[in-house]
């Protein structure tokens, strides 16, 4: 008869864990839904830009200009990308973030085509 109570209570005690391990799991991609949804409300409209031209990584063509990496980006050719930081083929400096693949990427203004 003791061990039915003891089994019972084991049970419980794991019912109640998952319980809680699942209100965790949910209050976490609540926050993480939240979180995005606020964020894509960041970005701007209308001002976005397309890669034309890709060099091993390195180097891009971005709507006339040419952008040298900072580090190594991984852009693709019809990748849109909008102007975090620095403007559009005016400031040296620049972080675009790519609408498509959700990255950032800084880079350095080279020249205009």
């Amino acid at each position: 008869m003791n061990k039915t109570i003891v089994n019972y209570s084991g049970i419980m005690t794991s019912l109640k864990n998952v319980l809680i391990a699942l209100a965790i799991l949910t209050s976490v991609l609540t926050t993480t839904a939240a979180h995005s949804a606020w964020f894509e409300g960041l970005i701007p409209k209308g001002e976005t830009y397309t890669v034309r031209e890709i060099d091993r990584d390195l180097a891009f063509v971005i709507d006339g200009f040419i952008y040298d990496a900072r580090k190594s980006c991984f852009l693709a050719v019809g990748d849109r990308v909008i102007f975090f930081e620095g403007r559009h083929g005016i400031d040296y400096r620049a972080t675009v973030y790519d609408l498509d693949s959700r990255e950032r990427c800084e880079l350095l203004l080279r020249k205009r085509l």
